[in-house]
């Protein structure tokens, strides 16, 4: 009887020693980044009561919500055991077949921006007010959002999420609904 419970224990033992399971480490430490980056957000949102820096910061602020949402989604299912799939116009969404060099090229273009964001911070410090410093903290602000929206697709691209992009506008060979006519415009609406 000892023998085969032995045998039991050394067979669970074994498996479960082999079996594969999820690690959750690499989301977890991009889940702490992205939360720094909201707290961050919500403190320059705090700081502005309206107008284009908070409109800015608000973009910056939602856009890192979404990342994160997206990748406790990716974590809940690995720690759960649920396979998560994810369908495009029907079709099961597989990751490019050069997932690498999108990773490496992604992450050049977010270290060209962070020293584009430290450049536009050096420029914004030297300007205490008026439409010179107006300017310098929104060319801060349009860089954090680039930022935040590059991270997005890296950090995607990295869990196998998709990333949804805005199509194109068709080109210039169809015409727009409504054309203007000047000075008649009025009798349309």
């Amino acid at each position: 009887m000892s023998k085969n419970v032995t045998i039991i224990l050394f067979s669970v033992f074994l498996l479960f020693g082999c079996s594969n399971f999820p690690s959750t480490e690499e989301i977890d430490s991009d889940l702490k980044t992205i939360d720094t980056e909201i707290n961050d957000a919500q403190k320059t949102l705090e700081e502005y009561s309206g107008g284009v820096f908070s409109i800015l910061a608000n973009v910056r602020l939602q856009t890192l919500k979404t990342t994160r949402s997206m990748l406790a989604q990716k974590k809940n299912g690995f720690r759960r055991y649920i396979p998560l799939s994810y369908s495009i116009d029907g079709k099961e969404y597989t990751p490019p077949e050069n997932k690498e060099i999108l990773l490496q090229e992604l992450t050049d273009d977010l270290k060209d921006l962070q020293q584009n964001l430290s450049k536009a911070e050096d420029e914004s410090a030297k300007y205490g007010g008026g439409l010179l410093g107006v300017l310098s903290l929104t060319q801060v602000a349009t860089v954090e959002n680039s930022i935040a929206f590059l991270n997005q697709k890296r950090l995607l691209l990295k869990h196998d999420i998709p990333y949804y992009e805005i199509v194109p506008a068709p080109s210039g060979k169809s015409k727009p609904g409504f054309t203007p006519t000047p000075g008649k415009d009025i009798d349309k609406f």
